[in-house]
């Protein structure tokens, strides 16, 4: 049986998207998990050019989109311009230090898990990171996030699953790319994309083969 979401294809806008400039087939250009996180009300993957109205101008806006179901049952868009890259001194509750606010601008990532308190005026444990598209503060209850046994076919130890669902970078060797060779990466907790970040990847040198004894020269090769 699929799992449902929150909103169905058929619930979406899209008479409303089409008037702010975004054809109906956009849904269909989205991969499978891509689409399930839209219709779950998550924020969308790509950046999206809307007609938008300010002082009488027109003006197309790059936005990123999202669902919201009202309590009448109706969808709503929401978008989610480009900001101007700012870290505030309080955001859902949390004060945020210096060294808080460089880790954000610099990693794109808190790095850690914090207590905020959401609109509702629930408290509870959330990893934060930048939107690298919108430049948004992204915040996500950490509970959302499992950490896996394995990445890309390598293991992880019990000291790096700690790790890295506290929110912290790990460094991970030994995983397999899609073109069957190992690769080693950083892995840290991705707030904005609700996944598990991976950079600084490098190539792993292939295991030498066993060599053949090299034949001295003058010698000639015998002929079984």
């Amino acid at each position: 049986m699929e799992q449902t979401t929150r909103i169905t294809k058929e619930e979406i806008p899209f008479e409303k998207l089409e008037k702010a400039g975004i054809k109906k087939d956009f849904v269909d250009r989205m991969e499978s998990q891509e689409l399930k996180d839209f219709l779950n009300g998550f924020r969308s993957a790509k950046l999206y050019t809307i007609n938008a109205k300010i002082n009488d101008e027109q003006y197309q806006i790059p936005t990123k989109i999202r669902l919201q179901k009202e309590e009448d049952g109706s969808v709503k868009v929401k978008v989610h311009p480009i900001q101007r890259l700012h870290i505030p001194d309080e955001y859902l509750g949390h004060k945020f230090t210096k060294e808080e606010k460089t880790a954000l601008l610099e990693d794109k990532h808190l790095g850690k898990t914090i207590e905020m308190t959401n609109q509702k005026g629930e408290k509870d444990n959330y990893y934060l990171s930048l939107d690298p598209k919108t430049n948004e503060l992204i915040p996500l209850r950490s509970k959302h996030i499992r950490v896996p046994e394995k990445i890309k076919g390598a293991s992880l130890s019990e000291e790096q699953k700690q790790q890295l669902a506290a929110g912290k970078k790990i460094h991970l060797d030994g995983m397999t790319g899609k073109n069957g060779k190992k690769f080693s990466a950083s892995l840290q907790v991705d707030a904005a994309n609700r996944s598990i970040n991976f950079s600084g990847f490098k190539q792993e040198k292939e295991k030498e083969k066993e060599q053949k004894p090299e034949k001295k020269r003058g010698t000639k090769q015998k002929v079984g």
